[in-house]
């Protein structure tokens, strides 16, 4: 009796155990399935410029479905010349931001337009836009429109100031942000005006909080099935990049001077800057005088040890006096054998030839049916699991109209007679 019994839990153990490893094949099978992170994520992209299609593209990278609604004609930025030119007819800007993506182009002023909008918002699981605020609600697709025909929609927002105060009327733009909320007056020598940088960087800040707001959002609606309501503004985005800096400021009640030979930061001490070379320029982070001072045979330099920022101008101009007269590749290794944290400065096209940049696979070329050959950048970050991956170039304008119309279930019929009426367009 006791054998029968142990010989039935043992057998008992096995089918447990089995079924215990058919589902956990089953499972692990399918996560080796799943490339792409967010492939089951439908995304409503109404956006334009880069503060909105730039986070699109992040998420259509890491594999969700975003269907670009545009304007009859395209989205204006495919005409926004770059130094003056546009790339073969097209905006090598639009180029940068809208690959991975299905572009449907829709009259929205139409009532027609706007119910094929509401037809794809209801199979959509996140709707991004990013007009002034109000306009929107002025084609019947503010939140609360939008909510009817999708209950569980995550409605994302961005804008220059917010939804309201005082400046919800004023437009908002890159720079304007850079001069209202500090960057501007913190960059450039202390006898230049204001100096902006030189890339969109409040635009580079908001679209990564719209991607944030997105994922956080989609992991809510995960757990609890609801969706929400996010906002993405350009004031806090320069705000909020600026954290380390406000928070000196404000908390210490600092006036920090801009230096007046050239240290890149009000808030940092000599020698952090970019120094001449006798044949281009080098970086030097937070280096030790002391260490400069030995490494480069500067005995001058040995006196300002212990006082790098209130002598952080006079340090800036000893050693830019030696740098000029080296050659940048030999007073590079020489820094870099010291443990100095230096660099070359690259314009554009020498970085997309140094070998780390090529290295990590962030210079890449692709072929696109109107412009051909194009150059631009890679995927940011590596997955082990759930790797992005591009798979598609920009898109026509309207290019995917009639895709996306069949996967709403729209009769060849109805399609036709919505082109008749101007309704949409396509781009072959």
């Amino acid at each position: 009796m006791g054998n029968t019994v142990n010989q039935t839990k043992t057998e008992f153990e096995r089918g447990v155990l089995t079924v215990t490893l058919i589902f956990y094949i089953f499972e692990h099978g399918n996560r080796n399935e799943m490339k792409s992170a967010l492939e089951d994520v439908k995304i409503a992209d109404f956006t334009q410029m880069m503060q909105g299609p730039w986070a699109t593209q992040k998420l259509a990278e890491m594999g969700a479905d975003v269907i670009k609604i545009e304007r009859i004609g395209g989205e204006w930025e495919r005409a926004l010349e770059a130094g003056g030119e546009l790339y073969e007819g097209t905006s090598p800007f639009f180029l940068a931001m809208n690959r991975n993506k299905r572009s449907i182009t829709l009259d929205l002023k139409s009532e027609e337009g706007r119910e094929v909008a509401l037809d794809i918002i209801r199979e959509s699981d996140v709707l991004v836009e990013n007009f002034r605020p109000g306009v929107m609600e002025k084609f019947g697709l503010g939140y609360d429109d939008v909510c009817e025909a999708n209950p569980e929609i995550i409605y994302v927002s961005g804008s220059g100031f917010g939804s309201s105060g005082p400046y919800v009327d004023r437009p908002g733009q890159d720079l304007l942000l850079q001069a209202m909320t500090g960057l501007a007056n913190q960059t450039g020598r202390r006898d230049d005006p204001p100096t902006p940088a030189g890339s969109a960087v409040v635009d580079e800040h908001s679209s990564m909080l719209i991607a944030f707001s997105i994922l956080v959002a989609l992991y809510h609606k995960q757990r609890t099935g609801e969706g929400q309501r996010a906002e993405v503004n350009l004031m806090n985005s320069a705000i909020d990049f600026q954290c380390q800096e406000i928070t000196a400021a404000l908390s210490m009640d600092m006036e920090v001077d801009r230096s007046e030979a050239g240290i890149s930061s009000p808030f940092n001490s000599g020698p952090y800057g970019i120094y001449e070379t006798a044949d281009g320029h080098v970086a030097i982070a937070m280096a030790p005088v002391d260490v400069l001072a030995d490494t480069l045979g500067l005995e001058e330099l040995q006196q300002y040890d212990g006082t790098e920022f209130e002598d952080r101008d006079e340090i800036k101009r000893v050693l830019e006096a030696y740098t000029r007269e080296c050659e940048t590749e030999s007073l590079l290794t020489r820094l870099l054998d010291a443990d100095v944290w230096a660099s070359k400065v690259n314009d554009f096209h020498e970085m997309a030839e140094d070998p780390q940049v090529q290295h990590n696979d962030m210079v890449r070329t692709f072929e696109h049916p109107e412009v051909g050959e194009y150059t631009t950048t890679g995927i940011p970050v590596t997955l082990s699991e759930t790797p992005g991956e591009i798979t598609s170039q920009p898109p026509m304008p309207g290019e995917h109209t009639d895709e996306v119309l069949g996967e709403l279930d729209y009769s060849d019929e109805q399609i036709r007679k919505l082109h008749e009426n101007e309704v949409v367009s396509r781009t072959d």
